[in-house]
């Protein structure tokens, strides 16, 4: 008897351990602050001359997790990354087949926008958590130049696979955690790296809601992707929560 109820103790014990991990949440939700270093168009004119805003960008990122073998986890994220400017042109400038004349005021719009579907696993899950998968990314954006008499416009849309990964170190009985999280790849003429480095501090553990801070740095020279070619650096601060279930 005694046996008996020794093991429906450990039984219940271990459904009640297995049931926090039948489906995790983990979401996040922040603002981005970052500036644009770099070249665009056919003449590799500097970014920095059209005088584009450094307005906050929104994103947020969702991931369930779950115990099933060999079934990958799945994370998806949107950066809504739009800006805009106005400046007088210092040189002459193509983007795709329309010229732009020195000394012209062109109006710009540079939308970033995209979607990623990540698919990992968990390799490592304690203090020290490491996730490996893959990314795709979809560009859902466009650039716009316009001047007195002419205007041009690039859709950039299309997808990007990259190699995705995830390290976070938990300091102990702290609520604290140092995070880095990156995507990148080289695919087809167009390289891309996405990569963010953060703090985390867990201030309401009854709940696992945590307030975080970094920094994002996005990398990205395209040729090939519906003709936008740039080489392009977009880097700062940000500030978000996160939730964890």
């Amino acid at each position: 008897m005694k046996k008996s109820a020794i093991a429906l103790c450990a039984l219940l014990s271990s459904g009640a351990a297995s049931a926090d991990t039948i489906l995790g949440l983990d979401a996040s939700l922040g603002a981005w602050l970052p500036n644009y270093d770099g070249n665009i168009g056919k003449d590799d004119y500097n970014l920095d001359k059209l005088s584009l805003s450094e307005d906050h960008i929104t994103f947020i990122q969702v991931a369930l997790e779950h115990p099933i073998p060999l079934v990958p986890n799945v994370m998806l994220a949107h950066s809504n990354i739009d800006t805009d400017g106005s400046a007088e042109l210092q040189s002459t400038v193509t983007f795709d087949d329309v010229t732009f004349q020195t000394g012209s005021t062109i109006n710009t719009d540079l939308d970033l926008t995209h979607t990623d579907a990540t698919f990992y696993y968990e390799i490592l899950d304690n203090w020290v958590n490491l996730d490996l998968g893959i990314t795709a990314r979809r560009y859902d954006g466009e650039f716009t130049a316009i001047s007195e008499d002419r205007t041009e416009t690039i859709q950039l849309t299309g997808y990007l696979p990259m190699a995705y990964g995830m390290a976070r170190f938990d300091l102990p009985f702290s609520g604290w955690s140092v995070i880095a999280q990156g995507n990148g790849t080289a695919y087809r003429g167009d390289t891309l790296t996405d990569f963010t480095a953060k703090v985390r501090w867990d201030f309401v553990p009854a709940v696992d809601l945590a307030i975080e801070a970094g920094y994002r740095v996005m990398n990205l020279d395209l040729d090939e992707l519906d003709d936008l070619q740039s080489d392009v650096e977009i880097k700062g601060p940000y500030i978000g929560l996160n939730l964890h279930l």
